[in-house]
């Protein structure tokens, strides 16, 4: 094959990751790579297609293989160190970015991949700051302000990530991740610029499916505000529609993973387990959108708690240790239960991962919803530790999580039948837990904290085994970076609305309401 050849086939390859179509990609660059093992920028598209899948494992063999060939190859680099960090190996990541930044101190993707690092362990100031030094190389890059937009929205800075976001959109207005962020703080009317916007933006028939979708999540918050409940509804049906076709999901395997842990779990002794490390972790659990931020906001408004927001590490240890595929590795998950210095061995991993924060406070949360599938390993590794439940009136449960775009993880969310599904075996799952573990779980239940704050909120603080404190009375008024799409809801009074979220959809959800 002629260099021009190449080049051409690299072009095509490069139009097909730009439409997203990731297995093309993958496809073919192997086969180009096996005639040409030493052009790089196939190892770049190659990996950075698995990167997208949330391969990372083997994006960063990948990586590895192209720097082998040009080991000062910058943008290779640059994608190593963020498959570290996807693989939560942050150390290595923020080592091999700062080496990056050490040899070309205006390598944008650097700062914002750093940046984004930063984020992740809930250090936004200095994400604001590597974003900055961005912007400083370059004023006409969008996803710097959009960068600079979420990391000002994660600390409650609504206005000023907002003017970010617009920014961005005056940059690419086909950058419709910006739009969405915009509507998820702004309270809309019809006379509101950005609702005009979206209306003109999401006739455009260029636009991609991906970004359809955010601009149907979008106006179904806007029609909302305006109350037109029909129209919201016609654009969650759609917007979650599409995403589910994107994502080609099917709950089959989630349920099968459901009902496999029970299995496992069913005659654990679990008194056998003891730890005599003070385990001071607060895990916030239960189904998304059901409550989780707002008692995390709580909970860390007190003096001697880190609000670590939703981790990774837990789920990353236990399917890389125990699951294969939607199931239990044979005999492995008996092995490691029965072999102390294992479960230590894991306890570390952990733990090593927490040390990440640099935290000073006695008590750190963890509020990954989807814990929930868990506990049983967490009461093995941390025996001290506490679990908050979070349950809300399923109802209204199931309409928040239909409502909203999350960013990764809940592929169970954007189908009125997989949501039913779903709910239906965590709730088995739950009685399950609480059948073995009784009062190692603590249920919050939303509306009552809702009626009755002040009681609801001082048995919650008496349960994580603190002394009272009144400003978490004034959880609001807590700093505590949140890295989800509470974000704008924590940072509020608790307020009655959405006790009864659900009546003014139910019409239109027919299989919601239906079903229950």
């Amino acid at each position: 094959m002629t260099k021009i050849d190449m080049a051409n086939q690299v072009q095509i390859l490069m139009n097909q990751f730009n439409a997203k179509n990731f297995d093309v990609v993958i496809s073919k660059a192997k086969q180009l790579i096996k005639q040409k093992p030493g052009f790089v920028i196939l190892y770049n598209l190659l990996g950075s297609s698995f990167q997208n899948k949330g391969d990372f494992i083997n994006a960063e063999n990948t990586f590895k293989l192209g720097l082998k060939y040009d080991p000062g190859n910058i943008a290779l680099m640059n994608n190593l160190a963020t498959s570290y960090k996807n693989l939560l190996k942050y150390k290595s990541a923020e080592e091999l970015f700062n080496k990056i930044l050490e040899q070309n101190d205006k390598y944008i993707n650097a700062y914002i991949n750093l940046g984004n690092l930063k984020r992740d362990l809930n250090k936004f100031k200095d994400a604001i700051q590597l974003y900055k030094k961005a912007e400083l190389i370059n004023k006409n890059n969008p996803i710097i302000y959009y960068s600079l937009a979420l990391a000002y929205q994660g600390i409650g800075k609504f206005e000023d990530a907002n003017e970010n976001a617009k920014k961005a959109l005056n940059l690419d207005p086909n950058l419709t991740q910006a739009d969405h962020l915009i509507s998820q703080s702004t309270k809309y009317d019809k006379d509101n610029q950005h609702y005009q916007d979206l209306i003109q933006k999401i006739d455009n028939k260029d636009l991609k499916e991906y970004q359809i979708i955010d601009l149907c999540f979008s106006l179904a918050k806007a029609e909302e505000d305006i109350g037109n409940i029909k129209l919201a509804s016609d654009y969650l049906i759609r917007g979650n529609k599409l995403k589910k076709e994107l994502l080609k999901y099917n709950i089959k395997n989630e349920i099968l993973l459901l009902n496999d842990i029970k299995k496992r779990f069913k005659h654990i002794n679990f008194e056998q387990f003891k730890s005599n490390n003070q385990d001071k972790i607060i895990f916030i659990l239960g189904m998304p959108r059901s409550g989780t931020s707002l008692v995390e906001q709580i909970i860390t408004s007190h003096s001697k708690v880190f609000g670590a927001g939703e981790l990774p590490i837990l789920s990353n240890i236990i399917k890389k240790n125990f699951i294969l595929e939607n199931n239990f590795k044979n005999n492995l998950f008996d092995e490691i239960i029965e072999n102390t210095s294992k479960i230590e061995y894991l306890r570390l991993d952990y733990k090593n991962f927490i040390k990440n924060f640099n935290y000073k406070e006695e008590f750190i949360t963890d509020k990954a919803p989807l814990n929930f599938r868990w506990i049983g390993f967490i009461r093995i590794l941390f025996p001290n530790a506490k679990i908050i439940h979070c349950v809300r009136d399923p109802k209204n449960n199931y309409l928040s999580m239909f409502k909203n775009l999350f960013e990764g993880g809940l592929n169970f969310t954007y189908d009125q039948d997989d949501i039913l599904q779903y709910y239906k075996n965590y709730h088995q799952l739950m009685i399950f837990w609480k059948s073995l573990l009784g009062d190692f779980i603590y249920d919050v239940k939303y509306e009552d904290l809702i009626k009755d704050k002040d009681s609801q909120i001082r048995k919650i603080i008496n349960f994580c085994g603190l002394k009272w404190e009144e400003k978490c009375l004034m959880f609001h008024e807590n700093n505590t970076p949140i890295k989800t799409m509470s974000t704008a809801q924590a940072r509020k009074p608790i307020y009655k609305t959405s006790l009864n979220s659900f009546d003014k959809f139910k019409k239109f959800l027919i299989k919601l309401d239906n079903d229950m």
